[in-house]
Formats: C-alpha cells, sequence, structure tokens
C-alpha cells in the first residue's frame, strides 16, 4: 500500500520556518549580531531625535552649537513661544484637516475596490489591479496635477491636496487590502447572500469589520503621510494660510532669524500628533503588515 506525500500547507510552511529561525537565534553569536543590529537601528532613530529634544529647550545663543550638553536654563517657554505663533496653530488645523480627509477617503475607497477585486476574479478586475499597482511604480508629476486641479478649479484648496493624497496612495493601500481580504473565507459572502444581503451590506456589515487589523495599519500609514507630507503643500498651495505642518517648519528659520531652539521645538509640537497616533496603534501594525503574507 502506497502512501500519497503529504504537502503541508503554507501557514504550516512558516510556522516552520519560524521555528526553525527560532532554534537558530538560541546560538551566542546570532544573538549578540541580532542585538547590535538592532542596538545600531535605535540609535539611529534615537539619537536625532534627542538632538531635537535637547536643543529646543536651550537658549538661542545655546542651541547654535548642537550638541548634547545640558542647558544652563531649562527653556520650556519655546514651546509657548511656537504655539503663539499665528502660522503654527494654523497649521495644526491644516494638517488636522488634511490628514483626517485623506485618510477617511482613502481607507474607504481602497477597501471597497479591493473587495471587489479579490471576490470578482475578471478580466476588467485583474487588469484593473495591474493598472493600480502599475501606480506604485510610476513617478508623480506635479504639472500635469497643476493643471487637472486648475481646470476642475481645486487648485489651491484642501479639496484638491487632499484627491492628490489620495490618488498617490490608493495603489499601496489597495494591495494591502486585498492581501487581507483573500484569506478571508467566501462562506462569509455565500451566508449574507442567503440571508438576503446586497453587495454593499456584505461589505460594510461582514467584511469590513473584520478588516480591523489592516484598517488600522493603513490608517497610521497614512495619517503620517499626510501629516508630513512637503512637495504637495508646496506645489499646490499657493495660499500661506493653508500651509500644514511641514510648510511651517520650512517656514520658522526665516520668521525668528535661525533660532536652532524655536525651529526644533518647532519640529517636535509637528511629530507629536503622528507619534501619539503611532503608540496607540502600534500592536496592530505588524499583524495588519503581514496579514496579507499568507492564505489560509
Amino acid at each position: 500500500m502506497t502512501t500519497t506525500p503529504h504537502t503541508p500547507s503554507p501557514r504550516t510552511r512558516m510556522t516552520r520556518t519560524f521555528q526553525r529561525m527560532g532554534a537558530t537565534s538560541r546560538n551566542p553569536v546570532v544573538s549578540a549580531l541580532v542585538y547590535l543590529c538592532a542596538i545600531l537601528i535605535t540609535a539611529t532613530y534615537v539619537i536625532p531625535l534627542s538632538l531635537v529634544l535637547l536643543t529646543s529647550v536651550k537658549s538661542d545663543q545655546e542651541s547654535k552649537v548642537m550638541n548634547f550638553s545640558m542647558p544652563e536654563q531649562w527653556r520650556w517657554d519655546n514651546y509657548l513661544t511656537v504655539l503663539s505663533t499665528p502660522g503654527v496653530a494654523k497649521g495644526l488645523l491644516n494638517g488636522l484637516i488634511v490628514a483626517v480627509g485623506v485618510t477617511a477617503l482613502t481607507v474607504l475607497v481602497c477597501a471597497m475596490a479591493a473587495f471587489v477585486i479579490a471576490r470578482s476574479r475578471t478580466t476588467f478586475t485583474v487588469r484593473a489591479y495591474q493598472y493600480l499597482l502599475a501606480g506604485m511604480i510610476a513617478p508623480f508629476s506635479f504639472i500635469p496635477a497643476i493643471k487637472v486641479l486648475q481646470f476642475l478649479g481645486l487648485y489651491g484648496t484642501f479639496t484638491g491636496l487632499i484627491l492628490v493624497d489620495v490618488g498617490i496612495q490608493i495603489p499601496f493601500i489597495t494591495l494591502m487590502y486585498v492581501g487581507f481580504i483573500q484569506r478571508l473565507p467566501r462562506e462569509l459572502d455565500e451566508a449574507a447572500i442567503v440571508d438576503g444581503a446586497g453587495p454593499l451590506r456584505t461589505f460594510f456589515h461582514i467584511i469590513l469589520p473584520l478588516l480591523r487589523p489592516a484598517s488600522v495599519t493603513c490608517i497610521v500609514l497614512l495619517v503620517t503621510f499626510a501629516w508630513n507630507e512637503f512637495q504637495n503643500v508646496l506645489f499646490l498651495m499657493p495660499n500661506q494660510d493653508k500651509w500644514t505642518m511641514p510648510m511651517t517648519v520650512f517656514n520658522f528659520q526665516g520668521l525668528h532669524s535661525y533660532n536652532y531652539a524655536l525651529v526644533c521645538a518647532n519640529i517636535v509640537v509637528s511629530v507629536i500628533p503622528v507619534l501619539t497616533v503611532y503608540l496607540f496603534a502600534q500592536k496592530h501594525i505588524v499583524s495588519g503588515m503581514v496579514a496579507g503574507a499568507v492564505k489560509s
């Protein structure tokens, strides 16, 4: 009696790979190299951030040196000076408007598009998916974007900036959602259809709640992108009253005669919102990023 060799599933193969990696990590040399790489990567981010934080509470003269020496007097009033600057307060509000608009619209559009692509594997959806993936490679051109926005009457408006940012992010976010939705069993859709649900009801009541890990990851990536975006604001927002936080950092040196203490304080203020979002959502980021790596 012959037995047919059993082919392990992708999930089983990945589990065995992780087990082999765990066994390898018990090697002292490998462990030391891993810790060394982790320390180097951490230092790459911590050292510049520490320098910015320390410089932000120094006086004008001390900040010109830009070193790790402790200040003679901790100037916490630098942050009050930054927040009292009209352009910074306006930049915080403008950045919030753009970040919320880009995030909400991109998540909704990409999740719905990914649901159609993952569930309806027709020639049209396959070609549409390939076209979206090509958008990850094709460079963004500002001149056609400006001309289109001027033709639509959206140049220099939040709506135009949000639509451009959404268009830039659609390919990658759709890719993430497609990989996640492909893991969800089709039996969920069939059960919803049997209960009389249409495509929209199936998506919003059945599929969308299950996309939470991927959605949280996408939200963090989109908020970070929209909040830190510089080029699009520079070219598509000629009105300074609509500038976001990165543009205030760009303009801050001229306003305060290269006072690096105030510039660093402005950088810290601009980083806090994104850092807060990341800290609250960090436990979902890894699971969302690898959600589409293995299909059940």
